[in-house]
């Protein structure tokens, strides 16, 4: 994106859609742990204006940049996971 002539605007995603819940399943799943025991849904925090399906469309990157996201979101979530294991603090 930065090499290119003239600057724009690019997606960049995968273009699969996942609930939250499956991004949170798939990290407490990483520690062992059951996502039910720790997290708390109030559905009254929800917005009648949430979408409740989102999905980007990298189309244009990969037309113009060649790019092709390389990794789904359980393998994002893993490396995310690994990477905020791994820190030194």
């Amino acid at each position: 994106m930065l090499q290119q002539e003239k600057p724009d605007d690019y997606v960049i995603a995968t273009g699969a859609s996942f609930a939250l819940r499956e991004f949170v399943v798939e990290a407490f799943n990483y520690v062992n742990l059951n996502w039910n025991d720790y997290v708390v849904s109030d559905s009254s925090l929800l917005r009648p204006t949430d979408l409740s399906i989102s999905r980007g469309n990298a189309e244009k990157a990969n037309q113009k940049l060649n790019w092709r996201a390389k990794y789904q979101m359980p393998e994002i979530v893993k490396m995310m996971m690994e990477a905020e294991l791994h820190k030194q603090y």
